[in-house]
């Protein structure tokens, strides 16, 4: 036969609350004291602290929407014109759905785009050249005899 051990006893379960006591659920909320001491001061064992906060001024810009188009139209000027973005996004779209080999897609759109900007310096290089040609005969033009009269020194 085995010896009795110990015995274990079920948890007590605490008493249900006689009519009339409050309960934690039930009691009214005990009013907050004020404290005696200033909000930014805290007394530790006699000595009192003093606490500083620093207020930063953050300026809040105020944005108008003339003032969104305005800084917006430099930004649109670096964009290429609609056609070179169709054509750019028609060479991705190829590259993403493997027609053309991604590589393949990157040297054609870098070549067209150094093909294109050299055109326009061409281009610019011609107007600017015609405009200095066309400055010059209206400079001859009125340094030529019968030109408007130079006042006589006396």
């Amino acid at each position: 036969m085995t010896s009795p051990g110990p015995q274990t006893q079920p948890p007590q379960q605490p008493a249900p609350p006689q009519a009339g006591t409050p309960t934690a659920e039930t009691r009214p909320p005990e009013p907050q004291q004020a404290p005696a001491e200033r909000p930014e001061e805290k007394r530790t064992g006699g000595r009192v602290l003093q606490f500083r906060t620093a207020h930063a001024r953050v300026p809040i810009p105020y944005v108008t929407p003339g003032d969104m188009f305005s800084t917006a139209r430099p930004a649109t000027s670096i964009l290429p014109s609609p056609r070179r973005l169709a054509f750019y996004g028609l060479l991705g779209a190829m590259a993403v759905v493997e027609a053309v080999e991604w590589p393949i897609a990157v040297a054609v759109g870098a070549a067209t785009e150094v093909i294109t900007r050299e055109q326009a310096a061409r281009q610019r290089a011609e107007r600017d050249r015609a405009e200095r040609d066309q400055g010059r005969q209206v400079a001859t033009e009125r340094t030529e005899p019968g030109g408007p009269a130079q006042p006589a020194m006396a």
